[in-house]
């Protein structure tokens, strides 16, 4: 018999190693230690991301939403597109008891358009003739301006309009790129929950079998009158109850694949009886705090929340500032220059119109003034309540840099406990294992039983659950702070950052 249960415990203890050594290694886990199924997949996180970023509806529908503004942004600046502009007109006018009939013929055709300046420009040539007392053709070439002196130059210039549409664009861009960090961190939260609960159920099932074999051990002690019934009940009860732990652990592995397929959103996972099975690197990373001041620096850099916040303050500044452009009074300089030449005879008048010294040269110029009676009434309430809106921006955008500073010291100085938990952790499972392994010593001497034993083990088991919860806590703490950052795009090298120059990878695009 004590052959048998040196045996039994020396197998005991290889499974332990065994597990141990897998839990520690980067080796991929058979997906038939969860569930039994002719299908399996060993997914990465790389390969995560990228069936991700091309199926996930929200990435999709932000990255669409930035690219329609970044067309808009492309649109206004047909505002200073040229357009072609012709005219035919053909008038008829009979008096009663005239001799004959008032005609006026008149054909047109010219370029007009808009200046970044606000200039007005309209460049063409004219040909008129009239029909009264007596007969006059004329011909004109020549351009008309007209340049706004307030309204129209400054705040309401066309160059508002681009200027909004560009901060628009950027505030678009920026959400989109903390859509990704987000969707990333909700990945890599689902990534390591299921992992968790791989290993939770593996853990799980460790157990069940090795209460099996205590179970079978229990019979051949009973027979031999080593022990009570008693105690051989209590090793069925603890079978019982370990199959009905790996139960749960199946359903809640079950639950976490799901959560994963879900985000990952790729048509082709969703198969009936398809199992996943990840092994991430159990590597503890380096890891150096840094100081307030490089931290504010790099976050007013990067970090899309805030990034976008400050470009929605700009849109406001510059929407203020048209309307201030629009409360201002209309003071024009017109103006116009351009050849001409009249006849009674339209061929003599194209001949003088071709003559230097025949035709004429025209030159008008003005002022042109419109002033609001009531001081612009509108515009005045517009420009305060943008002001209102303006002041609620800043205090956000002033509110958003302290919290992200002081949120990403505390992450710091989380990872930095975390790490020492794991060390703790580690020595404690440990020594959970020598101490069972010294119970076993003991029973097999007849001064222990079997409840110590069981005992004993649970202490190992809750002591390996509890150092795999403090190991993927890190890796979730050190995502989190490369979110708060703003700079976990930069690790998963889905973009450049240049002097405020972003630049996504080409399959974000």
């Amino acid at each position: 018999m004590k052959g048998i249960i040196n045996k039994w415990h020396l197998c005991f203890f290889i499974i332990l190693l065994f597990q141990f050594d897998l839990w520690a290694s980067s080796d991929s886990i058979s997906i038939h230690d969860f569930e039994k199924s002719n299908d399996s997949i060993i997914i990465d996180l790389d390969k995560a991301l990228l069936l991700m970023f091309k199926n996930n509806p929200d990435i999709q529908e932000a990255k669409y939403s930035w690219l329609s503004k970044l067309k808009l942004k492309s649109a206004t600046y047909g505002a200073f597109e040229p357009r072609l502009n012709g005219k035919i007109l053909s008038e008829r006018a009979e008096r009663p008891g005239a001799l004959f009939t008032e005609t006026k013929d008149e054909y047109r055709l010219g370029i007009r358009g808009l200046l970044p300046t606000g200039t007005e420009y309209d460049i063409g040539f004219n040909q008129t003739t009239y029909q009264h007392s007596d007969y006059t053709s004329e011909l004109y070439f020549g351009g008309e301006l007209k340049q706004p002196l307030l309204k129209g130059l400054f705040y309401s210039s066309p160059m508002n309009a681009i200027k909004q549409a560009s901060a628009e664009e950027h505030i678009y861009f920026h959400q989109y790129r903390e859509t990704l960090i987000n969707i990333i961190e909700k990945l890599e939260t689902a990534y390591w929950n299921f992992y968790y609960a791989q290993q939770n159920f593996l853990f799980e099932k460790e157990s069940l079998n090795i209460t099996k074999q205590i179970l079978d051990d229990a019979h051949k002690r009973l027979e031999q009158g080593k022990i009570s019934v008693l105690e051989q009940q209590k090793a069925t009860a603890e079978l019982s109850k370990r199959e009905s732990r790996l139960l749960d652990a199946l359903g809640e592995l079950r639950q976490r694949q799901i959560d994963l397929l879900i985000l990952i959103a790729s048509p082709s996972l969703f198969k009936k009886n398809i199992n996943l099975t990840i092994s991430p690197s159990m590597d503890i990373l380096n890891f150096t705090p840094s100081d307030s001041n490089s931290l504010y620096d790099s976050l007013i850099r990067i970090n899309p929340n805030y990034l976008a916040q400050k470009y929605e303050l700009e849109k406001r500044n510059l929407s203020r500032d048209s309307y201030i452009g629009e409360r201002l009074p209309s003071v024009n300089l017109i103006g116009s220059y351009g050849i001409r030449s009249r006849d009674d005879n339209a061929k003599e008048a194209i001949t003088k119109f071709k003559s230097d010294r025949k035709r004429q040269t025209v030159l008008s110029g003005g002022i042109e003034i419109e002033i609001p009676l009531f001081s612009g009434y509108r515009e005045k309430y517009m420009i305060e309540s943008e002001n209102q809106l303006i002041r609620a921006s800043e205090f956000r955008l002033k509110l958003m840099s302290h919290y992200l500073i002081e949120n990403t010291l505390i992450l710091q100085k989380r990872i930095v406990d975390l790490v020492k938990q794991i060390s703790y952790e580690n020595a404690a499972v440990n020594y959970h294992k020598q101490e069972l392994q010294e119970e076993f010593f003991k029973l097999n001497a007849g001064k222990s039983n079997l409840n110590i034993i069981f005992e004993k083990e649970e202490d190992l088991r809750i002591a390996q659950k509890k150092e795999l919860e403090i190991f993927c806590q890190f890796h979730l703490h050190l995502i989190q702070l490369e979110k708060s950052k703003g700079s976990l795009l930069l690790k998963y090298l889905l973009e450049t950052h240049k002097e405020d120059l972003f630049l996504l990878r080409n399959d974000l695009l």
